[in-house]
């Protein structure tokens, strides 16, 4: 008879276990997506102002008769900036994206022993 007390005791403690795993498992879940959001935001925040600077300067360039080479100058560092902006981002996305594989992987793992 007591042994079957202890099993139900031994199922019980690892159900709790495995709840205590399932809420550290989804707060880290969406502490990565608040990551991947403010990532997004500031991405595109970034692209945002990006393109009035440009609109800015366009009209700038315009209103000044400008010369073709600096118009042309200008467009491709903002081209430029923009490329690498979107680098880190795609970078940071990979990171981010790699930590939430890597949590579901350790979640699977530690429910599993």
């Amino acid at each position: 008879m007591e042994s079957r007390d202890v099993k139900w005791d031994a199922v019980r403690q690892k159900e709790r276990e495995i709840l205590n795993l399932e809420e550290q498992y989804y707060l880290e879940k969406n502490k990565l997506e608040k990551k991947t959001l403010e990532l997004e935001e500031r991405s595109a925040r970034l692209e945002k102002i990006m393109n009035e600077e440009a609109d800015k300067m366009y009209l700038v360039l315009r209103k000044f008769s400008s010369p073709a080479d600096c118009v042309r100058e200008y467009f491709t560092d903002i081209e430029n900036l923009r490329y690498h902006s979107n680098q880190v981002y795609r970078t940071n996305e990979i990171k981010l994206e790699e930590e939430k594989k890597n949590k579901i992987k350790n979640f699977d793992k530690e429910k599993i022993s």
